[in-house]
């Protein structure tokens, strides 16, 4: 029995201090939404909506103040109130130990509370918004009252400025003039929300009449004062061009006659101020003009220019055409003793063709009819043309000159090297003749024989009828190259044959005392009779070397101090 009594007051215990923790929580909960409702009443828009009902409203801005009047007296007046009510009766639930019951009122309250605040917010941006949008109005009024007393200034004082336009911009200024009346009558009703659609308009067709007070003067200035000075400048200066014979890259007439129509619709645009229409009309005009004026300023440079070098021209293309023909004449010429084999003759036959071209054109200029009109642009820029052409054919005549101009020197060149071969050849078989050998190899024999055939044959292509120089040059080469190495070889020929006599006489000094130096002696003679000139001096020097050390480098010295003595 003790022990539940125990538990009972222990559980009584627990929920007196649970509802005093939710106690302060409620209340605390409680204050702050009453603090909230509070605020509201403090930020009164009383003064705001006395404010509004001074001013004159009508027709849905007068609907929409009338709305927000009810809205917010019956906010003020009904709904703050009952909730101040509510949160009496929660207060009197926290205080009477009703903690839990008070809590679905709290959040009820709570809501309601939101939905107030949210109320009030919208009320009050609203009627921030007609206070602005009033004011707003009023600094339009003064704004646009300034606008228009500068535009009528600007119309009174400058209308020279405007020209044809000055009828529609004053006729524009009377509208707008009007549309601001309109205004005014609606915005003294007090229909702001009408107002700011007229308002929207007269700003609209006020800065559309101020752009054309900026932008028409100058497009005016330009047709009235610029563009008829140019025109008719142009149009005489085509005049005496035309009757001087000059001509153009386009159709001038055509420009011209379009231009002068741009003119005729410039003009038209000004008198109902289309802005967009006369600025691209103005371009267009103004584009023109700057392209016949470049052509008359380029045609009438490139007549100086075309004439200044036009006896220039004729001297350089003369030039080039004797020195076409000399060159022609040199080829033919050379052609019958001469093989070309660099295609000299197409080359300078290619040179002729393109002097032909050159030539007919300056005969066409040469023998035009006297009536015939010319674009001296297009004329002049030929004549660059052909002077480069006329450039590039002397440099190409001169090389294909400097190519043969040699081959009469370089036969002559070659008739000499012949003549030093075929000498050199009996120089060389007389040096060996002096030697009384017993004989000479196969092999030297057969290449001694190749290059006198080397010999003879260019001889034979030098007297041929057309010689081919480029053949002729490479053989040369060739027999040369031939003729060293025969030359080696005679040298070692005659170094060996007079070393191997002189080895194998000096032998004769050990032959009774070495039966070795004998053999190699008798075994050097047979290799010397049999013309191995070369095997013999190696046997018998051998030997030499081994029974009297550097024998064979004395006698091979002595023989070289000769040669050169005797050289």
């Amino acid at each position: 029995m003790m022990a539940i009594l125990m538990t009972i007051i222990a559980l009584a215990v627990v929920l007196y201090a649970a509802a005093m923790v939710f106690k302060r929580r409620y209340k605390m909960q409680a204050e702050e939404v009453r603090n909230q409702v509070e605020s509201i009443e403090k930020a009164s828009l009383d003064a705001d909506f006395a404010n509004l009902s001074r001013m004159t409203l009508s027709g849905e801005s007068l609907t929409e103040v009338e709305n927000m009047d009810k809205s917010y007296h019956y906010l003020m007046n009904r709904r703050l109130p009952e909730i101040i009510e509510e949160l009496d009766e929660i207060d009197e639930q926290i205080e009477g130990y009703h903690v839990f019951l008070s809590k679905t009122g709290l959040e009820t309250t709570r809501k309601k509370t939101m939905d107030a605040i949210s109320q009030y917010r919208e009320l009050a941006a609203k009627v921030s918004r007609i206070k602005k949008q009033a004011e707003s109005h009023q600094e339009a009024v003064k704004e646009l009252k300034d606008k228009y007393q500068r535009i009528r200034k600007i119309l009174l004082t400058k209308n020279f400025s405007y020209g044809q336009s000055i009828d529609a911009l004053e006729s524009s200024m009377q509208n707008l003039e009007n549309l601001f009346e309109d205004y005014m009558k609606v915005l003294e009703k007090g229909d702001l929300k009408k107002t700011d659609e007229i308002l929207s308009e007269l700003r609209q067709k006020t800065h559309v009449l101020e752009t054309a007070l900026d932008k028409i003067p100058p497009i005016y200035k330009n047709y009235k004062n610029v563009y008829p000075e140019q025109m008719t400048e142009i149009k005489e200066a085509i005049r005496k061009m035309k009757e001087e014979r000059y001509e153009f890259e386009f159709d001038s007439e055509k420009v011209i006659s379009e231009t002068d129509d741009q003119i005729k619709r410039l003009d038209e645009g000004l008198a109902k101020i289309e802005v967009e229409n006369c600025e691209l009309l103005d371009n267009k005009i103004y584009e023109n003009i700057e392209k016949l004026y470049d052509a008359i300023e380029k045609e009438y440079n490139a007549k100086l220019r075309f004439d200044k070098r036009l006896s220039y021209f004729k001297d350089f293309m003369e030039h080039a055409r004797k020195q076409e023909r000399e060159l022609l004449i040199e080829l033919d010429r050379l052609s019958m003793n001469y093989v070309f084999n660099h295609n000299e003759p197409e080359n300078a036959h290619s040179l002729d063709d393109m002097l032909k071209r050159i030539e007919k054109w300056y005969q066409g200029y040469e023998n035009r009819d006297e009536e015939m009109s010319i674009c001296y642009s297009e004329y002049y820029s030929r004549m660059l043309e052909n002077l480069k052409d006329l450039a590039n054919i002397e440099k190409r005549q001169k090389e294909i000159f400097d190519s043969v101009a040699s081959l009469f020197k370089d036969e002559q060149d070659a008739k000499r090297a012949i003549q030093n071969f075929d000498a050199e050849m009996h120089r060389l078989k007389r040096s060996i003749d002096n030697l009384n050998l017993p004989g000479l190899s196969n092999e030297y024999q057969q290449y001694f024989l190749k290059v006198s055939a080397e010999i003879v044959d260019l001889a034979n292509d030098l007297g041929k009828i057309q010689v081919d120089m480029d053949q002729i040059e490479h053989d040369l080469i060739n027999t040369q190259s031939d003729l060293d190495v025969l030359e080696k070889k005679t040298q070692e020929i005659i170094d060996a044959s007079t070393l191997a006599q002189e080895c194998i006489q000096y032998a004769n000094r050990y032959r009774g005392e070495s039966e070795e130096v004998a053999n190699a002696q008798k075994e050097a003679i047979s290799l010397f009779e049999k013309c191995d000139y070369i095997k013999s001096l190696d046997t018998i020097a051998h030997i030499l070397e081994k029974v009297d050390e550097n024998s064979y480098r004395r006698i091979e010295a002595s023989y070289k101090k000769k040669s050169k003595y005797q050289s």
